[in-house]
């Protein structure tokens, strides 16, 4: 159950991150505008917050079934990171400062790389400290 629960957090974090990365795409080949592709952008931002709840409530039952409990592993970091993200986002939405949303999409890159370690080299820091 928990790795049907991991992969359906990256999923989620591949659909929640697709605005960004599609509009990036766009902009660089097809510069699609409009129609079906702006409707699916915008449902998508639509979405953004919900999603992210989800992925960390999920990300927490996942860690909590693949380890029996809580302790320090590849995947907390990665849900502190996550943690983070969500927390400097809604700092933006509320406060409305740009130096926010740089350091949610800062944290975005770091978030990446310790999903990455996680998914690659889940036992990382078992061995680093042993």
């Amino acid at each position: 159950m928990y790795g049907f629960l991991g992969w359906l957090n990256v999923l989620l974090l591949a659909a929640m991150t697709a605005p960004y990365w599609l509009r990036w795409i766009n902009k660089r080949t097809f510069q699609f505008k409009g129609g079906l592709y702006g409707k699916t952008i915008q449902y998508l931002r639509k979405i953004h917050k919900p999603l992210g709840f989800a992925i960390l409530i999920i990300g927490l039952i996942h860690g909590y079934l693949a380890l029996g409990g809580f302790r320090l592993h590849t995947g907390s970091v990665l849900l502190v990171t996550l943690v983070l993200v969500a927390l400097f986002g809604l700092l933006f939405h509320f406060r409305k400062d740009k130096k926010f949303f740089k350091w949610h999409k800062r944290i975005v890159v770091i978030a990446g790389f310790a999903l990455a370690v996680h998914l690659l080299f889940p036992n990382a820091i078992y061995y680093l400290l042993n």
